[in-house]
């Protein structure tokens, strides 16, 4: 009889990082969703690309598609912390996506000083609240992952293949050492 190991995140304060995480990032879905029905001034407003706003303007697949593309990366996002929080299933390779998706949430937010630095004209309210925003993002997948890191060695997910039992497990995020 083979069991299963719901990986889950069990520290209070890690519980609450993902669960602004996952908040902000079904907003984020959803908000990418509301840009296709709003309209160019949407996109335009959201900091969409000029080939983006340009593609709203003109009718073509461009805005829409990926609006969606984005918010379908948003969705799963959101996803991996409800996983983790362990209100839906368990997603596979848990702790390698929350570490993916938290280095790319702080490195988005990172790059806004650098950007000032370089290009101070493009930089304004709506760039500094996103920077924010997705910097607390950052920072509650990072929590989750390094929560589920600290997880006991011999407690491993495993995962089921055509009846095939295999022991598969993402890099730890806890870098506190042996």
């Amino acid at each position: 009889m083979m069991t299963t190991l719901t990986m889950m995140v069990r520290k209070p304060i890690a519980r609450h990082g993902l669960h602004v995480a996952a908040m902000i990032a079904a907003a984020s879905a959803l908000i990418h969703i509301a840009a296709i029905a709003g309209g160019p001034s949407w996109f335009e407003f959201f900091g969409a690309p000029p080939a983006v706003v340009a593609s709203a303007r003109a009718g073509t697949w461009l805005a829409p598609v990926g609006s969606l593309v984005i918010a379908g990366l948003m969705a799963l996002c959101a996803a991996y912390a409800l996983s983790a929080l362990g209100r839906v299933r368990g997603l596979p390779l848990l702790r390698l996506g929350l570490f993916a998706i938290a280095t790319v949430c702080l490195l988005r937010s990172l790059t806004l000083p650098l950007a000032a630095l370089r290009w101070p004209q493009l930089i304004n309210t709506f760039e500094v609240v996103a920077a924010a925003v997705w910097g607390a993002a950052g920072l509650g997948f990072a929590m989750g992952c390094w929560d589920l890191g600290r997880l006991s060695p011999g407690l491993q997910p495993s995962h089921t293949t055509a009846g095939i039992s295999a022991g598969i497990s993402a890099p730890s995020c806890d870098t506190s050492g042996p």
